[in-house]
């Protein structure tokens, strides 16, 4: 490909500035423009250390902002850096016997002015600068893939090739580059995403094997946003013997998938599995002592025993949990009626109750989080970044994304749209397909045992959002289910995936977990598909804290229960104030909402985690937590809006 001539990226560059509203010529949009050349000296640069010249765009354009609709100047004028950049160039360019500025000249110019914003926020995204500049210096660029040796991809006896499509074996060939061939083990069971977690053995081109390792495949945004939660959370804060992110992510950009790789510490002669794997063979009172004695201690340290006070109202840590708020037919031109719905932060959740399908909402100054432009989908959230933890989603439906440029990160000043669905409609609609066997209108459910109702959670868990928290702040996994964790040699403990790592509620960690637990070790054939079997382990649940293992008949339930009780003896220990239970339970109740959407669960499951929802429901009712043994006026109201749920 020939270099581009300088006059073509400014005026891609230019029209950048326009589209950003900014109407000058920063060095941002020079960069910018220069990822966008396909097949271009910078688009390879950044590909070379893992990342895509989608991602680092839409890193800049988070980092600038967009500029307001009023302009203020005309023309498209050079700032001073811009023109020093351009310079710099200049002589580059006479230095190599040309008149004219090339692609590569701008490219070397804007990396060496290492104080422009452009070059900062590639330094913030882990980019090595003077490899950058060194092999725009040299053209020493990547070999082209097409030039690389075909990677031969077997399958072991636990895996099956159809259940790999053919960009997936892409990406993994791309990978491996360098190696003979490559052995795909098993499939880790994973979460309930559409991630692929494998394990995979690296075979040389002499027929030696290299250790396993675990590749995790995805969509591109979600696993280069993987990396960086991974960097800032995970990397200085793990045990000697776990693993480890290996290498740099692989992103091609011919797709819309990314891989990387975790480093295991293994047994010689056998592949990594699972929790969820291994809990066959050991049963739930080995798992739980397991979890208690090594999980916990091991990662605890630096992880969730690390933790510090953390007041905060539970939408801001559960809310993304839930389905969308709304879903919203997306309205571009129209005169807007009189009653139109106004959606701004701070959300005044008692008139969310008024909106119905097909009003009009305006939705201002809420944050887009993903963007699937084939689809013509958009969602918003509330909040100023794109981290997985995101509050009151808003789908976006019919987005002209030729018209109007939207990108990760971008707040949005205001989008006008008719609803299509609401959240609360949406919960109605998954709990109508369970079949129940009780009026999901009202607001107390009958139960058989001595309490004789539960809350209905669809009922309350709007006023338990508006709720505040008296809990504590820790590192957490974000994922932390039996497919995310590894037991190594000695059993030594491993986690995996942390595409939801961050800063949060420690005990989300636990109440994830507790889910995991009950619809992997609760079989189908346990938890059968009537509603009255899973009320029947959810009243078990409800005893538990006082009963013991031949509270019943079924060897295998009592079995999980021991699990599910080394969870709460775990629980017990991160509590911010000792027996206020309703704080752990809090997080129960959402993550059962979740899970209870899940399709891949079976149908018994799905209504159990029904119930285990209306038991933390229940819960809430009975303990009062705060840290003073007091409710606080907001945990007052909360119990007193359930208390009159059953009036």
């Amino acid at each position: 490909m020939p270099p581009l001539p300088l006059k073509d990226i400014i005026i891609s560059a230019r029209q950048e500035s326009h589209r950003m509203r900014h109407y000058y010529l920063g060095v941002e949009h020079l960069l910018i423009a220069l990822l966008d050349v396909k097949g271009g000296i910078a688009a390879q640069l950044v590909q070379e250390q893992g990342l895509t010249p989608e991602y680092v765009i839409d890193a800049i354009r988070r980092k600038i902002g967009k500029g307001g609709k009023h302009r203020l100047w005309a023309g498209v004028p050079n700032t001073p850096r811009t023109d020093i950049i351009l310079g710099i160039a200049n002589d580059l360019a006479i230095n190599n016997g040309r008149t004219q500025i090339e692609e590569n000249d701008l490219l070397i110019a804007l990396l060496e002015e290492e104080d422009n914003m452009a070059v900062r926020v590639l330094k913030a995204l882990g980019l090595d600068i003077d490899l950058m500049l060194e092999h725009a210096r040299s053209l020493k660029l990547p070999l082209t893939h097409s030039t690389q040796p075909f990677v031969q991809v077997d399958f072991g006896l636990d895996f099956g090739e159809s259940d790999l499509s053919k960009e997936d074996l892409f990406l993994l060939r791309r990978m491996f580059h360098g190696y003979g061939s490559i052995r795909i083990e098993r499939r880790l069971m994973g979460g309930y995403a559409d991630s692929r977690l494998l394990v995979v053995t690296p075979v040389n081109v002499d027929k030696r094997e290299d250790a396993p390792v675990v590749v995790k495949i995805g969509p591109t945004h979600e696993i280069l946003d993987e990396v960086q939660r991974y960097e800032s959370f995970v990397k200085g804060k793990l045990p000697p013997l776990t693993t480890r992110l290996e290498d740099r992510p692989t992103a091609p950009d011919s797709s819309d998938l990314a891989g990387i790789k975790y480093t295991l510490v293994g047994v010689p002669d056998q592949t990594p599995q699972d929790l969820r794997t291994v809990a066959k063979e050991w049963g739930g009172e080995r798992v739980g002592a397991w979890l208690k004695k090594q999980l916990f201690p091991v990662f605890g340290r630096m992880w969730w025993r690390q933790n510090r006070p953390y007041r905060f109202e539970t939408w801001r840590e559960y809310d993304w949990l839930l389905p969308p708020l709304f879903t919203i037919e997306m309205i571009e031109s129209a005169p807007l009626p009189p009653n139109a719905h106004v959606l701004k932060y701070p959300i005044r959740r008692a008139r969310l109750k008024d909106v119905e399908y097909g009003d009009t909402v305006i939705v201002e100054h809420f944050t887009v989080h993903k963007i699937d432009r084939e689809k013509r989908i958009m969602q918003l959230t509330a909040g100023g970044n794109t981290d997985s933890a995101q509050a009151y989603k808003i789908e976006v439906r019919g987005v002209n994304f030729d018209e109007v440029m939207y990108y990760r990160g971008e707040v949005v000043e205001l989008i006008v749209g008719t609803v299509w669905k609401t959240r609360d409609e949406q919960l109605k609609q998954i709990v109508r397909g369970l079949s129940p066997d009780f009026d999901i209108e009202a607001a107390m459910l009958p139960f058989p045992d001595a309490i004789e109702r539960l809350p209905n959670p669809l009922k309350i868990y709007n006023d338990v959002l508006d709720d505040y928290i008296n809990g504590t702040l820790s590192t957490i996994h974000g994922d932390l289910h039996l497919g995310n964790i590894i037991p190594g040699p000695n059993e030594n403990p491993a986690l995996i995936d942390f595409e939801h790592t961050r800063d949060g509620h420690t005990l989300f960690d636990w109440a994830t977990l507790e889910i995991s637990l009950l619809n992997d070790l609760i079989s189908p054939t346990i938890a059968g598909e009537s509603w009255d079997k899973a009320r029947t382990i959810t009243r078990h649940l409800l005893h538990l804290q006082e009963v013991n293992d031949k509270t019943t008949d079924n060897l295998y339930l009592a079995d999980t229960l021991a699990a599910i009780r080394s969870i709460r003896e775990i629980v017990r220990e991160c509590l911010y104030h000792e027996e206020h239970w309703g704080e752990y339970f809090i997080s129960l109740l959402f993550y059962a909402l979740r899970a209870m959407r899940w399709e891949s669960l079976s149908l018994g499951n799905r209504r159990l985690m029904f119930w285990v929802a209306a038991l933390a429901a229940h819960e809430l009712r009975a303990q009062k937590y705060s840290s003073d043994g007091t409710p606080s006026p907001d945990q007052t109201d909360l119990h007193s809006k359930l208390s009159d749920s059953e009036n």
